[in-house]
């Protein structure tokens, strides 16, 4: 009866022991779950105001674009031809820029449910891997646009 009682002390102890560790881990899996969201989301808010930005610089492209006669009685060396490539690829790219956040907007789940918390870490590991390379072609394509914009 003595051993039967020390079993079950034993028991209960280890299960104690056991349910406050799991809730640890799970604290610390919900910390970094929590971190990358937050980081995801962090990168996004910085980005994002640049969409406003590239609206107006795309429109002032369009309006250069209509006006390449005046500029080139400004400047008779000037290629208008050329500058008509380039600042149409700089529109494009400003215009893609844009599309990609969208739609990364659209897609992204704030809060995935029916998943388990490693494929939801595995979510924000991805999104934030993908926000991130959206940060590399935001800051590509303003100092692009910045570069030829700033003569003109």
């Amino acid at each position: 009866m003595k051993n039967l009682k020390s079993l079950w002390c034993l028991n209960s102890t280890l299960m104690v022991v056991l349910l406050i560790a799991a809730s640890c881990g799970g604290n610390k899996e919900n910390a970094e779950i929590t971190q990358l969201k937050e980081e995801t989301i962090a990168i996004h808010d910085e980005i994002m105001p640049q969409i406003s930005l590239f609206d107006r610089q795309a429109v002032r492209i369009d309006s250069l674009l209509v006006s390449l006669d005046s500029l080139k009685a400004e400047n008779d060396a000037l290629d208008t031809a050329q500058l008509r490539v380039e600042l149409t690829q700089v529109k494009n790219s400003l215009g893609e820029a844009t599309d990609q956040m969208m739609l990364w907007m659209k897609e992204f789940n704030v809060n995935p449910q029916d998943k388990t918390e490693e494929e939801i870490k595995s979510y924000y590991q991805s999104e934030l891997e993908k926000i991130k390379k959206m940060k590399t072609l935001f800051d590509e394509v303003s100092k692009e646009s910045a570069e030829k914009l700033s003569n003109l």
